[in-house]
Order: C-alpha cells, then structure tokens, then sequence
C-alpha cells in the first residue's frame, strides 16, 4: 500500500481483492479437485475478479467516514468490509479466499490480509476491530460467532444495516422502523420565542460534561433549535437495551443528530437505574427532554443543568396559529387554549382541512376550536366521563346573580392571557392561572348544565370527575386516584367538572378520630391538586353548608344555585317543550309552574314522561300527561300527591285504594 490514504479508494480495494484471488487461485494445489462444484472455482473467481467488479460510492464513503470520525485506516477497513453490501460479487470472492462458499462475509484476518501492506502491519489492521476501537464502538461493524467455536480473527464480520444503507444512497435499513428511535427535525421557525432559546444556547455551549436537561411541552424541538442539529430521541424506557443504545449511537453519528433521552418522568424509581447508568456511559454531553420537573426528580443524585422552557405566551400563540392557518381571527383560540407549538401546527391542520371539508375557503372559529380540542393531550377519558356541552346561555334558567357569576368566569377564561401576561396582572397579583369555582344548590337546580353552557360558550371539553368514586377508605388511595386523574388532564385544555364533593367534604364536619383529621388532608389535597391544573375546575355540592369558610376563601368563584321560583319555574317548562313536540291547547304551563315545586331537573323529568305516555296514547301532549308526568316525578322523590297541589287533576294521579 503506498499510503494509508490510498486504502480509502475504492479502486484499491478492488485491486488488492484481484491480486489476492491470483495468489490464491496461482497456489491452488489440487486444480482438478473433482469437488470444485461445491465451492468457488479458481477459474470463476479469476474471471470475477478481473472483471474489475465495480465500487462506486467513493463520496458516501467519504461521507460515512467523516460522521463516525475515522482515519483513512479505518476508511480502508469498512470499505472492505461493506463491499459485499455493495456489490454481492465480493461475497463470492470472499467465499473463494475462505476456501468456504457459505463464508461471504469478510474475516478480520481477510481484512488484514487484505489492506496489511506498505508499512502497515497485519496486526495494526487486526487492532481496528477491538472493542473499544472507533468501528466497533460506535457498532458500525459486529464480529458474528453463529457456530460458537469460530476464532476470534476467522469470525464473520457484518456491516451494520445504517452503515449499509447510507453506502448504498437508499433508506434500506429496516432496524429501526418500530418507533422506538424517534427523529426531531430542526424547526424551520421558532415562532418568536427567543427568550427559550437564547438560554438554551447559553446552556448548550457550556464547556460540562454535567447533563443538559430541558422541560417543557416544546422541549425537543427548541432543543434542535438550539443546538443546530437534530436530535434522535430515544425512550428511557428502552436506556437498559445495549442493541438499542448501540444502534442510536451509530444512528446518531450517521444522520448528523444528537442523541437526547425522553419519558425519563414515566418510570418508575426501580427503572430509573439504568437511564443513570446510560447516561454515565455516554462519552458526550447528555441531552435529557422532560416534560415536568418530575424528570428533574428523577435524575436522582444525578446533577444537571436543567432549564424550563414554559408554554408559548398567548402572543407566540397567537402568531402560531395565524401562520399556520392563514387567518387573523385567531385571539379566541389562542386565548382559551394552552397548547405547544407542535399542537398548534396539528391543530390548524386539522382546522384547515375540516373548514375544507365544508367547502370553506378558511376555517372559522368552530374549526379552530376543533382542531385545539383535537390536539390537546390527555387521556382523561379514561379517568373521567365526558359530558356533551348541548346547552347554552339561552337554556340556563337562573337569578340575575349567579348567571352574572357564571359569564365572568366565561370572560376570566377567554382573556386571562391577555390580562395576566400581556397586561401583566399575573406579576403584580403573583396568582396561579387556573379557575377554581364552587357550584352549589340542590340536585336539579342546574350545576351540571351551567358547566355544559360554560364549556360550549368556550369551545373547551367537560369532563365529569364522581368525587365519590375518587374518595377512598384506605388511607393515602384518595390521593394516589386524585393524582391520576390531575396527571391525566394536564394538557387537556378540559374544564374538570368534580360531582358530588359532598363525599369529600360531608367527612370533616367534626374532627373525632385519625379518619377525620385524614379526611381533612384529602381536602387539601384536592385543593393543592386544583391550584396546579392550568385549566377550570369546578365542585358541585348539594350542601354548601358542609364546606368551611377557610376552604371557600381560596376559590375563585362560588355559585349559588337557588331552588327556582314560579316565574323561573313558567320558564323553564317553557323550555322544555319543543317547538316540535305535539302540545294540546289546554296545557296550562302557569298552572304547572305555581302548583308543583319542581327543579330544573324534575321538571325536564317529568315533561319527558309526559311524552312519552302522550306518545302510547297516540295523542298529543295534553295537561293530563304533564300532570301525570308531575306525579311520576314525585313518585321518585318520596313526595305525597296532594289534592291541594293537583286539584282539578287530582283524580287522575291519586293511588288505587
């Protein structure tokens, strides 16, 4: 070899190839061996070989090269070793020098024989597949023992599938097509949030070997930002594969990207040992994305850099959704939603292409809304029951008062952003962004609706959370279902709709035993739990009088919800009549709202028994089937049907003697 350069081209590759196959081939002491059929011939081989079989990709050699940081010895080495990849004639020529037609894959001792010369020695080539050697290190070569009892230099020596495939200029590497190494691309705009990466930067060229870890929703892709490059993100859950971790480094150096850990807050402290052991392994700066602190916690005695990159302002939000929608009516959604940037850009397309859908030109609000319900994260629909938001302003029957209430909490949640970061009131009154709201009243007056009213009034999803299902006899399980439910709404943009906090609160009236003083810790814990979520959450009880004032003076909002009068009564029957329904010119609704001391509920009860029993009569509904629907109703809430309440009708609902 005339220099260690010279091993790079492939031209020399292919010539020491020939000149071996002609030694061989002019030694062959047996040529009228009559098994020559079972293996390579002398001749076959010499006429392959001077053929002069083609290597064509000097440049992705070169390039290969470069990324895994090797010298023209190590260049010369994977050369011969890829190319059977590259052209399957060399597989036979290699079957023909291992005198074994099954060996097609090169040796170490054929590769040493192979690039051994002009000053370089057989033993300083053998030297480059030592463990700790670049090739192997960064797994772009393995050393493969099918039989077990192979020599360490006879061993079959393979390619790995990346190296192949960027050799061969073809996405044929099929390693990894599972997900379990994710690709982050460097984002073509950071949409304005300069302030995250200029910290970042900051952090990213620190001359530390100590962790970079980066929380927040936008994590990975500020971080590629920041960095220049794109990362692979791989799994913590997968830190104790050795085959993946070695396949992530070769990726990595391959693709031009930086490896960074993610879902380090998912595991469970006993998993966590080996993503520390990963991490200790690496022989560069390890990147760590989080969503939360708990990855913070979950490094351990592990020190790190960490830096939180917040969600987008409600401004970033903003100039998202208009770049990625094309429209300037975008203040509303961006206001109501907390989403990332990644969530924006699937929100607007999912809003670009149901607008399209409808024949529209460009989304309007309800598109937009569509599309940040559909992005927003979560998985409480498997915690919680999601309820319809049918209902809206002109169906909610209440006072002047709290329906006064329920439209500034309406308004808090449409412009909080507006008011507490751009105004910013959120730095002077230092308060957390959520909603804490308290529904109180009777079963019926209407707490489960005006929820409903908020929520499509918004655009935001309801979720229904039965506290009595939550609430736990065992001490300390109450707390462990709270926090599943909280971990599971974060992000969902969602109003969390708490029902029956009577189970919760109606415990600590008195504190008498280790039981009550407990309960009164689940409370505080709900309340902690509350002031975390980004969102609205609103209790409903029946017995507000169960609630102390120390709890009621950190909400936001209480709603009282009255028992309603006979004029709200008259309105709400109103109401529950359709305008398509079949009604009788003798149904007296005065007459319904004055007599029967209904709720809201009792009287949507009992006006849909009215039609129903209208409909087996075959008729319309007339005063007789309401009455009747009325005495159904007080069936079910142990009320006696009295002459005085029923008069003129009271023949028809009175009991059998």
């Amino acid at each position: 070899m005339s220099s260690r350069a010279d091993a790079v081209r492939l031209d020399r590759i292919a010539a020491r190839v020939r000149a071996a196959v002609e030694s061989v081939a002019a030694s062959d002491p047996n040529p009228t061996d009559p098994f020559r059929g079972l293996y390579v011939t002398d001749e076959l081989a010499l006429a392959i070989a001077r053929s002069e079989p083609g290597l064509d990709p000097d440049a992705r050699l070169a390039l290969a090269a470069e990324r895994l940081g090797l010298d023209a010895l190590d260049t010369a080495v994977l050369a011969v070793c890829a190319a059977p990849e590259l052209n399957p004639v060399y597989g036979r020529l290699y079957a023909y020098l291992h005198d074994d037609v099954t060996r097609k894959l090169p040796s170490p001792g054929l590769v040493a024989r192979l690039v051994a010369g002009d000053g370089v020695a057989p033993g300083e080539v053998l030297a480059r597949f030592a463990r700790d050697a670049p090739l192997r290190r960064l797994g772009a070569l393995r050393l493969i023992d099918e039989r077990g009892q192979t020599p360490i230099a006879d061993r079959a020596v393979k390619v790995a599938d990346p190296v192949a495939a960027l050799l061969l200029g073809a996405d044929l590497d099929e390693t990894h097509h599972d997900g379990r190494l994710r690709r982050e691309p460097v984002p073509a705009t950071a949409h304005g949030r300069d302030d995250a990466l200029r910290g970042l930067r900051a952090l990213a060229a620190c001359d530390t070997q100590l962790p970079l870890l980066v929380v927040g929703p936008d994590a990975p892709g500020l971080l590629a930002a920041a960095l220049g490059a794109p990362l692979l993100l791989v799994d913590a859950a997968d830190a104790g594969d050795a085959g993946l971790m070695r396949d992530a480094r070769l990726v990595a150096a391959l693709e031009g990207r930086r490896r960074c850990f993610d879902g380090l807050e998912a595991l469970d402290p006993g998993a966590r040992r080996s993503v520390l052991r990963a991490l200790g392994a690496m022989d560069e700066r390890a990147l760590v994305c989080g969503l939360g602190h708990d990855a913070a916690v979950a490094l351990g005695d592990r020190t790190a850099m960490v830096i939180e990159v917040p969600l987008p302002t409600f401004a970033e939000r903003r100039a998202a959704w208009a770049l990625h929608t094309g429209v300037d009516h975008v203040d509303d959604v961006a206001a109501k939603f907390r989403l990332s940037m990644s969530q924006i850009a699937d929100a607007a397309e999912v809003a670009r292409h149901t607008a399209a859908v409808e024949g529209e030109a460009a989304p309007r609000g309800e598109h937009l809304d569509l599309g940040a319900r559909q992005a927003s994260s979560g998985r409480l629909g498997e915690l919680a029951v999601r309820l319809d938001p049918a209902f809206g302003w002109d169906q909610l029957v209440l006072p002047e008062k709290p329906l006064e209430i329920l439209r500034s909490i309406s308004g808090y949640l449409r412009h909080r952003d507006l008011v507490l970061s751009e105004w910013g009131y959120g730095r002077t009154v230092a308060r957390m962004q959520g909603l804490k709201t308290l529904f109180a009243g009777e079963s019926g007056t209407g707490k489960t609706m005006a929820a409903q009213v908020l929520a499509r009034d918004l655009g935001l999803e309801l979720f229904r959370i039965d506290l009595a299902t939550v609430v736990s006899k065992y001490i300390g399980e109450t707390e462990k279902n709270l926090d599943r439910i909280f971990a599971a709404a974060e992000g969902s943009n969602a109003i969390l709709f708490f029902d029956e906090a009577d189970a919760l609160f109606g415990r600590r009236s008195e504190v008498s035993d280790s039981h009550d003083r407990y309960a009164n810790i689940e409370v505080a814990y709900l309340l902690q739990k509350m002031e975390g979520y980004s969102g609205a959450v609103i209790l409903a009880t029946n017995f507000r009088h169960n609630i102390d004032e120390a709890f009621l003076r950190r909400l936001d909002h209480v709603v009282d919800f009255p028992f309603p009068e006979p004029e709200d009564r008259e309105r709400i029957w109103r109401l529950v009549l359709p305008d398509e329904a079949p009604v009788d010119a003798d149904v007296d609704v005065g007459f319904l709202a004055t007599n029967f001391k209904l709720s809201g509920g009792g009287i949507r009860n009992a006006s849909l028994a009215a039609a129903f029993l209208a409909a087996e009569d075959g008729r319309v509904i007339g005063m007789r089937h309401l009455v009747m629907g009325v005495a159904l109703e007080y069936g079910k809430l142990g009320r006696l049907t009295l002459e005085s309440d029923f008069e003129r009708f009271h023949e028809l609902v009175r009991s059998p003697r």
